[in-house]
């Protein structure tokens, strides 16, 4: 799938990401399929969107990915990134560029147990993994998520969330989510 046809054109620093994503991780033997998801992949998004991408790997990939994210990064003027394990078969990067613009991409290994809501669009699947994956379970909601699961190396991220829904004038949203924060603090 060509990023033209993911409907975000209007978005061109997404659309941006999300092809440096494909030309970082597509042609590694290892990487075996990607996924869009959330607000980018329904065609919903918006100028503080993140492009939010599952790579699925094989053979260990997750774990020595190194030089696909090097990759991704290079020309990029990142204020901010996070790391780390989800689990043993899962690893993911978070960035928010100086422009604002933000990307999650997640790697995961086929053995990962993991389903996939809508909104999604497969950006390319190699091994056809994508359609056992595919639920009708509700995508997880921000509401929903937990807070400080990175501690304080995540805060910048959670904080970045909250200005991002206050832009969006979802002030429920924030303040609900920075009591859950403060709780944890």
């Amino acid at each position: 799938m060509s990023t033209d046809e993911l409907n975000i054109e209007h978005l061109p620093l997404q659309n941006e990401l999300v092809k440096s994503v494909l030309t970082a991780f597509s042609s590694e033997e290892n990487v075996v399929a990607a996924v869009l998801l959330g607000s980018l992949a329904a065609g919903k998004g918006d100028r503080i969107s993140d492009a939010d991408i599952l790579i699925f790997t094989q053979n260990g990939f997750h774990k020595t990915a190194g030089s696909c994210f090097s990759t991704f990064e290079s020309g990029k003027e990142i204020f901010y990134f996070l790391e780390d394990f989800h689990n043993e078969n899962a690893f993911f990067k978070k960035y928010i560029f100086n422009d604002f613009t933000s990307a999650e991409i997640h790697c995961l290994d086929v053995n990962e147990p993991f389903n996939i809501s809508k909104p999604f669009k497969v950006l390319f699947d190699k091994a056809d993994i994508v359609e056992p994956r595919l639920t009708d379970e509700p995508a997880p909601k921000h509401e929903n998520f937990p807070a400080y699961t990175n501690g304080d190396k995540g805060l910048i991220w959670e904080l970045f969330d909250c200005i991002k829904w206050l832009s969006r004038d979802n002030h429920e949203l924030a303040k609900s989510y920075l009591k859950k924060l403060s709780d944890r603090l």
